[in-house]
């Protein structure tokens, strides 16, 4: 089903041992989704940068070790997968990745023989969405974008401190956002090693209100904080002036954080440009939430005058769930 900000994909998994569902379905985030027009080159960045790592497919059950990224000549079209994100025609590849002292897991998705548009978001533009990984070494972080030659978007391509912190907004080779945090100590020293210390996702909305009737109302995530940003927030995002409002929202059952972002770009020399996402262009966002009683949310999404993406807003069948 589409929503205002990007895509959205709910997975269904049964109460475990009968037990009665709570009142809020969400809960959980199996993976976050984003599209590339390069796996191979998408994969490198992450994994180069970050230490992010392959992870087994949910398409083999019980996959102890990674397969890897399938060379095209072995993808075939999928029907399922046409149904499920309208893309018929199309052969699409999947990058399963796992970040450490990450709850949820990272995909890469790459559709070809079917049109896509490939657009870099900016920050303020409607529908944008940026991966904000907290590191444990900003600096070291920092010397390997600038080996790479990944381009900035702060102002002064380099850190600033936001709300205490020092942070950096820059792009993957898709020109994908992704914000880098300094961790704290005390984050630093509850993490398990590896680079990233924490993952949290950010999504750039037209309207609050209008973004938190899905999200907060229909989905359930709360609400934990709305701020001003401050120059320096501004800074970090690309911008010198402008109004940018904050709202910080935790899915239901998790400690995942999702940051709204809403901008008022007046008096400033730049324009938004919401995205209309189809999901196979390139950047194209997707939430795979984890819900109970999927049928009944179709229902109340259906009443609530949202649109479905999947043909017919039937759901699919994995092995591994309804989709």
């Amino acid at each position: 089903m589409a929503c205002l900000t990007g895509l959205l994909a709910a997975l269904l998994q049964a109460p475990v041992g009968g037990q009665e569902a709570p009142a809020t379905v969400v809960h959980g985030l199996y993976n976050w989704v984003h599209s590339t027009a390069d796996a191979e080159c998408a994969f490198s960045f992450y994994r180069e940068v970050l230490g992010i790592e392959l992870a087994p497919s949910p398409f083999f059950p019980g996959a102890a070790v990674p397969e890897g990224i399938g060379a095209w000549s072995a993808v075939r079209p999928d029907e399922i997968i046409w149904d499920l994100t309208d893309t018929k025609g199309s052969r699409a590849r999947t990058v399963f990745m796992r970040a450490l002292n990450t709850p949820f897991g990272l995909e890469l998705s790459e559709f070809i023989e079917i049109p896509r548009e490939s657009r870099a978001a900016n920050p303020w533009d409607p529908g944008a969405s940026r991966l904000i990984f907290r590191v444990r070494d900003l600096q070291s972080v920092l010397a390997k974008l600038a080996a790479g030659g990944a381009p900035a978007v702060t102002l002064g391509a380099g850190p600033v401190r936001a709300r205490g912190e020092r942070a950096v907004l820059v792009r993957d080779p898709d020109g994908y956002l992704v914000e880098l945090r300094q961790a704290t100590p005390a984050e630093v020293a509850a993490a398990a090693d590896g680079v990233i210390v924490g993952t949290a996702i950010g999504l750039t909305v037209e309207s609050t209100p209008v973004a938190l009737r899905l999200y907060r109302d229909l989905l359930g995530f709360e609400v934990r904080e709305t701020w001003p940003a401050s120059s320096a927030e501004l800074a970090l995002n690309g911008l010198d002036r402008g109004r940018l409002e904050q709202t910080l929202t935790v899915i239901p059952g998790t400690a995942i954080t999702v940051l709204f972002a809403d901008y008022d770009l007046s008096g400033t020399s730049v324009a938004a440009e919401p995205f209309h996402w189809r999901i196979q262009d390139v950047g194209s966002p997707q939430f795979q939430l984890q819900v109970r009683g999927l049928d009944a949310l179709l229902e109340r999404t259906r009443s609530a005058g949202y649109r479905f993406l999947s043909v017919g807003g039937r759901p699919i069948q994995r092995p591994f769930g309804r989709f």
